[in-house]
């Protein structure tokens, strides 16, 4: 008899358009399959944009259709990370308005993992050492973590101001 997958994840959507939160509720307990209480904050970096941070548990990964049903909204800045309980796999999915979609596995310690596919891709079409200094940057996310950094150290220090819950 197979174990039972069980994944736990958290979302932050660090900034979004306050007229989008009900249509997010919305998405995100028809892909988590629950209902889900949502605490909206103020994100200070960007006037009438709000914020949150939403943990899950499910017997299926649902990180990636939690991404495709929030990157249909150009104006969220988001990040899902999901971690298979059993095996300690891990996702990250990453999105600002600028950057599009970036998509890593992560190692238990949290740091993005570049797997050997990847690496002779990124070898293959780099023609120069710039050239894979940038390719290597980008599968590692580095500028997804440029724009996003603000955004998290405004709401780690407190800055925001709890607006609702929804849900």
């Amino acid at each position: 008899m197979s174990k039972r997958q069980i994944y736990a994840g958290r979302i932050h959507i660090y900034s979004a358009p306050a007229a989008l939160t009900e249509h997010i509720g919305w998405a995100l307990n028809q892909q988590l399959n629950q209902v889900v209480k949502i605490a909206w904050v103020k994100q200070p970096l960007s006037p009438g944009s709000l914020a949150m941070e939403l943990e899950y548990k499910s017997q299926h990964p649902v990180a990636d259709k939690l991404a495709i049903a929030l990157k249909g909204w150009h104006y969220i800045r988001f990040e899902i990370r999901q971690v298979n309980l059993l095996t300690t796999d891990a996702i990250l999915y990453r999105i600002t308005p600028d950057l599009g979609l970036h998509q890593a596995s992560l190692a238990s310690n949290g740091d993005v993992v570049i797997n050997e596919n990847q690496l002779n891709q990124i070898i293959n079409n780099s023609y120069s050492h710039k050239m894979l200094k940038s390719n290597l940057e980008s599968a590692l996310g580095m500028q997804w973590e440029i724009e996003l950094e603000p955004y998290r150290l405004a709401l780690a220090s407190g800055m925001a101001e709890s607006v609702s819950k929804s849900g």
